[in-house]
């Protein structure tokens, strides 16, 4: 008797986590779109600025440290 309800119990799991998944993918799609923040403006990270407030124009570079022995930092 228990063994015909483990499958029906189980589609029954699964549908709702299957489902569940597809509001969250939803709902987070719907973030994306907005590019603004709390204030309506569009955020720009303050690094990214020079002196005069505008957004710079140079290249971004990217720096990864390890610790590992042998390794020659770059100096800079």
């Amino acid at each position: 008797m228990l063994s015909g309800l483990f499958p029906l119990a189980y589609a029954a799991v699964a549908t709702c986590l299957l489902l569940q998944a597809f509001r969250m993918m939803r709902l987070s799609t719907s973030a994306v779109k907005a590019p603004t923040d709390r204030t309506g403006l569009k955020t720009v990270h303050p690094e990214l600025l020079d002196e005069n407030g505008v957004m710079t124009n140079e290249e971004l570079w990217a720096v990864r440290f390890s610790h590992k022995e042998g390794v020659v930092f770059p100096e800079g």
